[in-house]
């Protein structure tokens, strides 16, 4: 055992004194597996960060869902008000206790009086910052405190308590009495396409990054080899030259994991002002699971050990020095197909929509697809190079080292074409999302809506609601009050009848003209139409209402239109006087405006809408926010540092290359190859691989996408530009990396001094 332990730690002394280029690839390899081991820890902290923050959230958990209404007692009365801010939702309870020993929300040290309210501290600052006012009109009460932690679900959540005497009088019209909180949830979990998003982001992170960590490792290689056999000269056997090895990999493996242990713990202590995902965290909930962090560790420390011995495979470490034996290409393809094969089984319920999609399976079978690209690239090329038809001298020598050795020739592209293909499946669902939340169901949708039933409006107050929304600039708007109708037919269209001016009609229907008094009628309505009645027993006919002769048709207009049955539009002259007068109805004040208006303007419309009624349901139908912003942005910063590092690590394995094959090379300029027949050769030996793996990446990529597509239930759509963009990144990196090395180079490898050999 000591004797282990002093061969590996002459391996430690090693990696400190191989000159410059030991130390380049020390601290290259730490930089490559510092990152690995911070996104590690990430992942592995993921699981207790959502789990902290759902355990809060249930803490609070006000909703009864279908457990019996609660008798008047030493109880709270809540009335849920949900908003929106700048595309972020905004939780707000209007509150009133019954006595004095009633529950009290968790964060809150007191119930809020009269017009008070108790904020979050991410409320506080949106108030307190630029545009607050606007946002004030939804929230028009006085600040009393700050909810505690214990009452948020994250730092950056928007949410209020308000005292609100009146809500007192609503239960049972949108208020209801707790005598607890922590009720049971109804809340869906994190859903599928979010979780397989995460997988596919982490998994061409990650692949990338090991292949870098391999590049570093084989630079300076010769250098260490030299020192290598000189320890073989002096007695040492091939186990000892194994574990010294082993024992210099280990250093950049551990200052690697100590750097990312410490970017760890420097992220996660401002993570409270990250918000990404649409996740906000407490420092306190960001820690990896034990099981998690100790492989995540010993991933770390396996691959700089794996990447370590597999640099030895085919070398024999001799006294006189080393030599590699020239390796054989025999490339199988049945066991290349085996992760691609298990990959479609695993991803066989989204291909088919199935309906038992399990998150763990999906994101597992995401993850080895992308792993199954790895091991078929280097069965492409040499396939791609027997194919293409003969050609000249450069081309010849290229097909032949495509052939023998496919495996040299794709090792350092292999990274690119993970990070090209995550890059296009992720981009082109990011844009099929993105034009799926810009453009409406129908050009004749109202933009917003606010729906508030159980009331009693005169047309007058009807068109004066439509009013105050009219007041900004750039909207119109128009209110109705609509009553569903018995329909005892079994169908399932749903068909109302609806109660309106004709400017508010005529947003809903096509009318030819319309005055006062007029009626409209849309399908066989007959000669009356029955309302629906809700009774504690269910729905039953309710009063028959007679249609004029003077009614006439017209068409609904609209996303509604679709699954409306027979309907009927009336004025307000129109209605017989008993319905007008005792009936309540639903009311709906449909929000119209301009195409490209400011998100801005939604902020507005939701303050106005919460003046009327702050319990109203107000819908907001056009996007306020692209909840894929800060995916993209994770990606793009994600994307750039990788194909950063995947240009260092070309730049290394290239010139690794080179080196390895100079006598080689000197020899074929030594019986008359024209230097620019070398250097087209070197060339064509990065390009036909690089063209080779983009190929699999847009295939993957497409498909990876479109599985992304459809557990999110976007319609399947693909960008040009999506595609193209990582594609045209990926290969000008190649290119003008591998220029960037060979051409200075080329003078020096087709020297016919390079032959010379002691």
């Amino acid at each position: 055992m000591n004797r282990i332990v002093a061969e590996l730690l002459i391996g430690v002394r090693l990696a400190f004194s191989g000159g410059r280029r030991a130390w380049i690839r020390t601290v290259m390899a730490a930089v490559g597996v510092a990152i690995g081991a911070a996104l590690l820890l990430f992942g592995a902290s993921v699981p207790v960060m959502i789990q902290a923050a759902e355990s809060r959230s249930d803490a609070r958990n006000d909703l009864p869902g279908a457990l019996p209404d609660v008798p008047v007692g030493d109880t709270l009365v809540v009335a849920a008000v949900e908003g929106q801010w700048r595309g972020h939702e905004i939780r707000g309870r209007l509150i009133w206790p019954d006595s004095p020993r009633a529950p009290l929300p968790p964060g809150l040290v007191a119930v809020p009086a009269e017009g008070q309210m108790y904020v979050s501290p991410a409320l506080r600052s949106a108030l307190a910052g630029p545009d607050g006012g606007t946002l004030r009109r939804q929230m028009p009460y006085g600040i009393a405190g700050t909810i505690e932690p214990a009452g948020l679900s994250g730092p950056g959540e928007l949410a209020y308590y308000a005292g609100f005497r009146k809500v007192g009088e609503l239960v049972g019209k949108g208020a209801w009495r707790v005598d607890r909180f922590g009720l049971p949830s109804l809340e869906e979990p994190l859903g599928s396409a979010l979780y397989v998003t995460v997988a596919i982001m982490i998994a061409t992170l990650l692949l990338p990054i090991a292949i870098f960590i391999g590049a570093a490792f084989r630079f300076g290689a010769e250098t260490r080899d030299r020192r290598l056999a000189a320890i073989r000269l002096i007695g040492a056997d091939n186990r000892a030259v194994l574990r010294i090895a082993l024992g210099e990999s280990l250093v950049p493996a551990l200052l690697g994991l100590a750097a990312g242990t410490a970017c760890y713990f420097l992220i996660r202590s401002r993570i409270a002002d990250l918000g990404i995902f649409g996740l906000s965290a407490f420092p306190a909930d960001v820690h990896p699971r034990p099981i998690l962090a100790v492989l995540a560790v010993t991933a770390v420390l396996g691959l700089a050990a794996g990447m370590t011995l597999m640099g030895f495979r085919g070398v024999a470490v001799e006294p006189l020095g080393v030599f590699r034996r020239a390796a054989v290409w025999s490339g199988r393809l049945w066991w290349r197909l085996i992760p691609l094969a298990v990959s479609l089984a695993l991803l066989y319920p989204v291909a088919f929509d199935t309906g038992n999609l399990d998150e763990d399976r999906a994101g597992f079978g995401v993850v080895l697809l992308v792993v199954a690209l790895i091991p078929l690239l280097p069965y492409l090329v040499p396939l791609a190079a027997r194919l293409l038809p003969a050609g000249p001298v450069a081309w010849q020598l290229a097909a032949q080292q495509l052939r023998r050795n496919p495996s040299a020739s794709t090792r350092a592209v292999t990274g690119i074409v993970v990070a090209v293909t995550g890059a296009i499946a992720l981009h082109t669902f990011f844009a099929a999302a993105g034009v799926q939340r810009a453009v409406q169901d129908h050009p004749a949708d109202p933009s917003y809506s606010l729906l508030q039933g159980g009331v009693r409006l005169t047309p007058a107050a009807m068109r004066g609601r439509s009013a105050m929304f009219e007041e900004i600039e750039g909207v119109r708007a128009g209110t109705i009050a609509q009553h569903m109708l018995y329909d005892t037919t079994a169908t399932a269209t749903v068909g109302y009848l609806y109660i309106g001016d004709c400017a508010a009609l005529g947003r809903i229907a096509a009318l030819d003209r319309c005055a006062d008094g007029d009626v409209f009628i849309f399908g066989d309505a007959g000669r009356s139409v029955t309302l629906l009645e809700e009774t504690e027993f269910g729905s039953t006919a309710g009063a028959r209402v007679p249609l004029p002769r003077s009614a006439r048709s017209t068409t609904l207009v609209g996303s509604a239109a679709q699954n409306a049955g027979r309907s009927v539009l009336m004025t307000p002259r129109a209605v017989p006087t008993f319905r007008s007068e005792d009936e309540e109805w639903a009311v709906q004040t449909n929000i119209y405006t301009a195409d490209g208006a400011p998100p801005a303007l939604g902020g507005r419309i939701a303050g106005v809408a919460a003046e009327i009624d702050p319990l109203a349901l107000f819908t907001a139908f056009v996007p306020q926010h692209d909840k894929y912003a800060e995916f993209r942005a994770a990606l793009d910063i994600g994307s750039t540092a990788i194909l950063l590092m995947m240009g260092i690590g070309l730049l290394l394995d290239v010139t690794a290359r080179l080196h390895d094959r100079r006598r080689l090379l000197g020899v074929i300029a030594a019986i008359g190859a024209r230097r620019s027949t070398v250097v087209w050769s070197l060339l064509l030996q990065a390009i036909v691989p690089l063209l080779a793996g983009l190929i699999l990446a847009v295939g993957w990529g497409t498909a990876l996408g479109a599985a992304l597509m459809r557990m999110s239930e976007v319609p399947i759509r693909f960008a040009v530009a999506a595609i193209l963009t990582p594609v045209a990144a990926g290969s000008t990196l190649v290119l003008i990396t591998t220029i960037a090395v060979l051409l200075p180079a080329a003078r020096r490898i087709t020297r016919t001094e390079e032959l010379r050999f002691e």
